[in-house]
């Protein structure tokens, strides 16, 4: 198991230009619903889960029908990614949300969130995910060592994230460098055929 903290991977002037772009992209999606305000956490995290979707590629065997975007449980965040993707597309996809009650609904998502607030669920929903070509996302503390892929944290007040490629790997998602360039910190190696 390979840990690359991103401080290592680029220096403090590559680091700075990609965090700009990361929130140039980031914020370009927020004004429409929030133009007076602070992003709330909660719209960070939707702009991210929209923008995962446009660095990840699926096995071709994923078909070319909406990109789902699921939120397990009862979470604001359900509504406000609801609120980002009316009407867009990703790749020619048309972009969907759908809330979750069960982990039995997960086999038709493209990208699943788990939210901390799922309430003991949680590994239930990765249970159900596990060897599918899903996207786990999650904010709880211990989200990657559960098996998820990618996990939110909090750095000096921002929204971030963290990346666990063995995880990535075994449900066959491959994740852009691009994304990786971002990541606080990136667990494991790329699989065969790496980032595009």
């Amino acid at each position: 198991m390979v840990v690359k903290p991103h401080r290592q991977r680029q220096g403090w002037r590559g680091r700075a230009q990609v965090l700009l772009a990361a929130w140039v992209v980031l914020l370009s999606f927020l004004p429409r619903w929030a133009p007076a305000q602070k992003p709330s956490r909660d719209d960070v995290q939707a702009a991210y889960l929209y923008n995962f979707g446009k660095f990840v590629r699926w096995p071709e065997s994923r078909g070319l029908g909406p990109m789902l975007v699921c939120v397990a449980g009862q979470d604001p965040l359900g509504q406000t990614i609801g609120r980002l993707v009316d009407g867009e597309q990703i790749n020619g996809r048309p972009i969907e949300e759908r809330n979750l009650d069960r982990p039995e609904g997960v086999g038709a998502c493209s990208i699943l969130f788990v939210s901390s607030t799922a309430h003991g669920q949680e590994d239930s929903f990765l249970v159900a995910a596990e060897g599918k070509p899903i996207l786990t996302v999650g904010d709880s503390a211990d989200f990657l060592a559960r098996g998820g892929m990618i996990q939110f944290v909090l750095v000096e007040d921002h929204v971030r994230f963290s990346v666990n490629l063995e995880a990535a790997n075994r449900h066959r998602v491959v994740l852009s460098s691009e994304l990786l360039k971002v990541a606080v910190t990136v667990t494991g190696k790329p699989g065969t055929g790496g980032g595009r």
